[in-house]
């Protein structure tokens, strides 16, 4: 199935914390434009993509089951994905680990040790406000 051109939008939105994450929302998305779940693991639906968000190759997008969160791993490496997300969004991740970033927004974006995938990137729950 194709993506449809509001992908990158709608998921880089909820990636960056910046729209609220509803997983029954997000799940009926994925399953509307890219059919049943290539797979389950770690409390959520895996769907495998080849598209991009932020310019960056995504590997996967995992929605929560239950719980509200929703991720993506990319090809990437971190600093490049996070290069990308500036440019894209103009949002910045500070390093608070070895392997850690956090935006403003509480989005989260690791190094992933997967042999496709470089980066993970994650939003748990509504948006934050900054303040």
């Amino acid at each position: 199935m194709a993506a449809p051109s509001h992908f990158p939008v709608v998921i880089g939105s909820a990636l960056t914390c910046r729209d609220q994450i509803n997983v029954d929302y997000f799940n009926d998305y994925m399953k509307t434009f890219f059919g049943n779940p290539a797979f389950f693991a770690g409390g959520a639906n895996w769907w495998k993509v080849s598209e991009s968000i932020f310019n960056s190759p995504v590997e996967y997008v995992f929605v929560g089951s239950g719980l509200d969160f929703i991720g993506a791993t990319f090809k990437d490496n971190p600093e490049k994905l996070i290069a990308n997300v500036r440019d894209s969004m103009g949002m910045e991740y500070r390093q608070t680990g070895t392997e850690k970033w956090e935006a403003p927004t509480s989005g989260v974006l690791i190094k992933y040790y997967d042999k496709n995938a470089s980066s993970k990137m994650y939003c748990f729950g509504s948006p934050h406000t900054p303040y």
